[in-house]
Parts: structure tokens; sequence; C-alpha cells
């Protein structure tokens, strides 16, 4: 069972306190340094956009608001919101994509000593979404994500399945229902990137390939 962080949450004010039925779980990476400054941005954003859930690099799961309730956090146009209504958002911290240049990585798309990166990173076969490196999902974070999802399932009723292709984007993920990551939803989105454990995940939470 997930531990659960619930010391730095969102006001009322920062997501949609409605109750609505769940039905899917989306991943995400913040592109971002900690969790709690991933939270501080959201409730410096009058938009009402934030998932339930940041899990930091060592594994803490912050649950920011009751994920019964919703905000937006998948920038599906045309849609007023109906699949982040129904849907349950995991942000990983994580500084994303990574950019190379002289055998030297940097994230955040710029090139300076700040945002040299110099911590463990997953490198794709061929270039993927625009990135061929990666910031690695840390060993705690994938476990604590897997806890968590087996978690959500159970208590929501969210059915045990995932998409059979976990690289491309599709439009029926739209309607989908299950677990997938945002880039499932957008092709211009970069999370989940290719390095996350879906074997593991679907082993843990017997998750059905569909």
């Amino acid at each position: 069972m997930a531990i659960i962080n619930r010391t730095n949450r969102l006001d009322k004010k920062d997501y949609v306190q409605a109750a609505t039925k769940k039905s899917l779980i989306v991943l995400h990476h913040t592109v971002g340094g900690s969790a709690n400054s991933t939270i501080d941005y959201w409730r410096s954003d009058p938009d009402k956009i934030g998932t339930a859930y940041v899990v930091d690099r060592d594994g803490t799961i912050f649950e920011v608001f009751d994920p019964k309730y919703w905000a937006y956090h998948l920038g599906l146009k045309g849609t007023n919101g109906a699949v982040d209504k129904r849907s349950i958002g995991i942000e990983i911290a994580s500084e994303g994509g990574l950019m190379q240049r002289n055998g030297e990585l940097y994230c955040f798309g710029k090139i300076s000593e700040r945002t040299r990166f110099t911590q463990d990173y997953y490198e794709c076969p061929e270039p993927w979404r625009g990135y061929r490196f990666f910031d690695a999902y840390a060993e705690a974070q994938t476990e604590a994500v897997t806890d968590l999802i087996n978690d959500l399932c159970h208590q929501f009723q969210i059915p045990r399945k995932t998409p059979a292709n976990h690289v491309d984007a599709d439009n029926t993920c739209r309607v989908y229902e299950g677990i997938i990551g945002h880039h499932h939803l957008r092709p211009d989105k970069s999370d989940i990137h290719p390095g996350f454990p879906w074997q593991r995940l679907m082993d843990t939470c017997r998750l059905e390939l569909t």
C-alpha cells in the first residue's frame, strides 16, 4: 500500500471541488525540480491546473487534493475538460527531455552551467518526441507510482488495463479506461518517456494489455 503525504495541499481555489466518476489514470512528468516547486507553481496559476498526486525523487507521494475531485492536466482542446474530469493525474518529478552538446547533457532546453545535467539518464535507441536522452525515473519513484496505481485502481474501480502500444499517441485514448501516459493522448508530449518500466507496472498491478 502506498504511503501518502498530505502536508502540502492546494487551496480549494486551485482545483475543481466537484466529485466525478473516475475511469482513467494518466501518468506525467513535471519537467521541473522538486515536487514542492511544481506544487508552488500550480498555486500561482489561476487556471486550476494540476494533478492529484506528485511523486518526488525520493518516492514521497504528495496528494495535493482529494482524487475524487479534478483539475485540468491534459490540455486537450475541444473537450471541455471531459477527460480531465474522469481521470486521476500522477506527476513524476523529473527534468524530462535533455539536450546534448559536446558530450554534455542539459535540461530545460538551455545550454548553461546551471542547466548542465549530471544525474542518471535514460537513452532511447533512437530519438523520440524530439529527444534521445531523458532524466531517468528513480527506482523509488517507479515503486511509489506502482503502489499508488494499485491502490487507486482498487479504490475507484479503474479497469486494470493499459494500451499494448506504450510509445505512440492514439486518439482512441480519449475514451480509454485504464492506465496511460500523457504521451498517449498528445503527440507533442514526451511524458511518460520510454524509460518508464511498464512491464513491472503491468506485472505488479495485474494490468491487461489491450
